[in-house]
């Protein structure tokens, strides 16, 4: 049995990333199954090195991707730039916060959609941002796909923890701080909204 694969190596003198599809994914897939009706994950090893190479390629405006310097589409196989950098998870959490929200403003404006949205997939490089993982990401004019990037960024930085404490909570600075920078970067108010109600937060 083959599970999804991703190792670094270094060929002549260059640091690459080694990523695996397989069609027997890692449990982190299996556990979207549930969520597909608000967004098209798919456990496809082809379509997800599809979607991400299909990410990587494309241009982008106010962030970056890894350059991509080999596919295999037989072997579900791709070869991809190193990034040396920090990762958003690593950050201090309302630092991480300003750069995640105006990075999602920028691919939601470009019409890019990402699926999985969590900070680790983040990388702060020379004053640059990188997304690194693209293999639930599609092209869609869907106001949902979005409300499930906002939904799942906003839970996988805790502001969905039960908030029957004062609105000046922890939770809420990062709620607060996340909101005007995904809006200040032109992200949408009312998809916004919806994706706050969705969390029940005030």
């Amino acid at each position: 049995m083959v599970l999804d694969q991703t190792e670094i190596v270094e060929k002549d003198g260059l640091k690459l990333v080694v990523k695996r599809f397989s069609d027997l994914p890692s449990l982190k897939w299996l556990i979207s199954l549930p969520f597909k009706p608000l967004y098209p994950f798919t456990l496809s090893a082809c379509e997800r090195l599809k979607r991400e190479y299909g990410f990587f390629k494309a241009g982008h405006g106010r962030f970056k991707t890894p350059r991509v310097y080999l596919v295999d589409w037989k072997d579900k196989t791709l070869e991809r730039e190193f990034i040396e950098g920090v990762k958003l998870s690593s950050m201090e959490i309302l630092e991480a916060v300003d750069i995640l929200a105006s990075t999602l403003a920028s691919l939601h404006r470009e019409g890019w959609c990402l699926g999985d949205s969590k900070p680790s997939n983040f990388i702060l490089k020379d004053g640059v941002i990188y997304v690194i993982d693209g293999e639930q990401a599609v092209k869609s004019n869907s106001e949902n796909y979005r409300i499930w990037d906002l939904t799942f960024t906003l839970f996988s930085l805790g502001a969905s923890k039960p908030l029957d404490t004062v609105m000046e909570s922890y939770d809420m600075k990062i709620l607060r701080r996340f909101s005007h920078s995904y809006l200040k970067a032109g992200g949408s108010s009312s998809l916004l909204k919806l994706a706050i109600k969705t969390l029940n937060l005030p």
